[in-house]
């Protein structure tokens, strides 16, 4: 279908939907059926990316110079993602076992101005990690974070390092809060040569480095009238032994730009938007020289609650792609949205939305830190996503959750190995459609006495694709099943206790090969033994397997850290 038939439509819609607000607008607050909320009482959370001890959940194949934002809307309803937002957290491989760094839990965090820890583990494993935050003048402050983990590993070509930070500045001024930052991230491992006994004499190097600098504005009238602005740049760079020259590297160089305006109806609970998102890039591979992709989309958006039960959220996106390979498309996609939140404690949500998922390098690398793509043209990833969940809180404080995920891709990426064995790293092909079904079921319990978490979760995974284009006919490293144990608790003031535990099934490469499933097992204690200093221990792959995320790739055995920690 031409999607271009589907633009006066589209303009047609923005149109009626641009004209609502006059109408909607009330002539002064005591006419209007809506709570007068004073702005600075709206949580808002995860701004400028800051983390926090206890409110922290790192990526597990390094660190990342963009991790994703979660906030609570402003009328305390769910909240879902943007698309941008949630692709960030989705790596390419869909496979999160545990990688560096650590397991991370939401803590019965203190509140404090400075958490630093050092530490140093077996194979010559220092790490260290600062979070500070401080207020510089009345309503305005700064927070700070930086953290550093490497290892020698038990073979030479195990080595890594990853270093990484950021500066963040925020001012609240009457109902606007404004914001600007600055990250950077360094990062290198070692390949070997695959298909052999012995590694490389000299392993070859693949390092990636990154700068950013982001700016933020909000303004809010109240919980369902204000403006949401943001702009950033970020320059990614990555290099390997094979190309050494600053000509050969690869690099790329991303913008991105954000605009949304949210305002009341004329009914209560009711919603209506409009949001512009620009992203683009203009990347060079070595050999192919330079070449840029683009995704700018408008999106219009309608939410109304009913009963205090019922949500529906609707977004209508128009999307102009541009990438080297499909050159312009337009795209008219929408996403809808159903939650259903009983007064028993039980809901139900249900999705239905077009995607696009940017081909960014920076992304691309992030997945598979063993990506060489020094030849490629990029494309746009793009597809249908329908989701149904359901859970219910039983007794107790037990909540019980499952549900369903279908993928449907229309271009899909996959990491594959090169051809030539002399070359030791992946690259990212495509292939047409591809079908992903998800089935996953989990738990939680909170025991608020005992200052106790856990949760468990479980997946089955089904995926199909041309065999034309990768033999197996499944899209690669997608593990048959995978699943997750997680506790952590604080039965004292001055004691924390910690164990996970994550599960995979066996997954088949791009050649129609298979990697064995493993299970990985890890543990963290932490001790208060001043009021401004503690000790941590923790364990690693107790269970010393001997696995492999990436094939050709083994990854570290039994590791045991042990550091210091400082409050203040």
């Amino acid at each position: 279908m031409n999607s271009t038939r589907l633009i006066p439509i589209f303009i047609s819609a923005l149109l009626i939907l641009a004209a609502w607000p006059a109408t909607a607008q009330q002539q002064d607050g005591a006419s209007s059926l809506l709570p007068d909320i004073d702005p600075q009482d709206i949580e808002i959370r995860g701004d400028f990316d800051v983390r926090f001890p206890g409110l922290q959940r790192q990526p597990v194949l390094g660190f990342s110079p963009r991790p994703p934002v979660f906030r609570v809307d402003p009328d305390r309803m769910p909240f879902m993602e943007t698309d941008e937002e949630v692709v960030a957290t989705i790596p390419l491989s869909d496979l999160e076992p545990a990688l560096r760094p650590e397991k991370n839990f939401i803590r019965f965090a203190d509140r404090s101005r400075v958490y630093s820890y050092a530490g140093y583990g077996t194979f010559q494993s220092p790490e260290f990690g600062i979070f500070a935050e401080t207020p510089i003048r009345d309503r305005e402050s700064i927070a700070f974070h930086f953290g550093h983990q490497s290892s020698d590993g038990d073979r030479d070509f195990s080595s890594f390092r990853d270093m990484g930070g950021d500066l963040q500045w925020t001012r609240v001024t009457g109902k606007s809060r404004w914001g600007a930052g600055i990250t950077a991230a360094s990062s290198f491992n070692h390949s070997p040569l695959p298909g052999t006994a012995s590694p490389l004499v000299d392993p070859e190097r693949i390092s990636y480095n990154s700068f950013g600098v982001k700016a933020r504005w909000q303004q809010l009238e109240n919980a369902y009238r204000g403006w949401q602005a943001s702009a950033s740049a970020n320059r990614f760079a990555d290099r390997t032994g094979s190309y050494p020259d600053h000509e050969d590297a690869t690099s790329e160089t991303r913008y991105q730009v954000h605009l949304n305006r949210f305002w009341e109806g004329s009914m209560m609970e009711q919603v209506f938007g409009l949001q512009f998102n620009g992203t683009g890039a203009v990347y060079d591979t070595g050999l192919e020289g330079t070449q840029y992709w683009l995704n700018n989309n408008l999106g219009a958006r309608y939410r109304h609650t009913f009963s205090s039960f019922h949500q529906v959220e609707a977004w209508l996106r128009f999307y102009q792609l541009y990438d080297p390979v499909n050159e312009l498309d337009l795209y008219l996609y929408p996403d809808i949205h159903y939650r259903f939140k009983g007064a028993g404690r039980f809901s139900v949500a249900m999705r239905l939305r077009g995607f696009v998922n940017d081909p960014s390098l920076e992304t691309i690398h992030l997945a598979n830190r063993f990506t060489l793509n020094n030849d490629m043209e990029l494309e746009h990833e793009r597809g249908l996503h329908i989701n149904l969940h359901s859970g219910a809180e039983l007794w107790n404080g037990i909540e019980l959750y499952t549900g369903l995920d279908y993928w449907q891709y229309y271009n899909r990426g996959y990491h594959a190995p090169w051809d030539d064995p002399a070359m030791p790293y992946y690259r990212l092909e495509y292939t047409g459609e591809a079908t992903h079904v998800e089935w996953y079921a989990g738990l939680s319990r909170v025991f608020r006495t005992w200052r106790t978490t856990t949760s468990a979760r479980i997946g089955l995974n089904y995926t199909s694709t041309d065999e034309d284009d990768i033999p197996s006919g499944e899209i690669p490293y997608f593990p048959g099943w995978k699943g997750s144990v997680l506790a952590s608790t604080h039965p004292v003031s001055w004691l924390g206790l910690s164990g996970w535990m994550d599960l995979s099934g066996k997954r088949k490469t791009a050649v129609g090969e298979t990697v064995d499933g493993f299970v990985q097992l890890g543990a963290r204690t932490d001790i208060r033994v001043h009021s401004r200093f503690g000790l941590y221990f923790k364990a690693l792959n107790i269970l010393d397997q001997e696995y492999e995320v990436w094939q050709h790739y083994q990854e570290r055995p039994f590791q045991f850290y042990g550091g210091l920690t400082f409050h203040w």
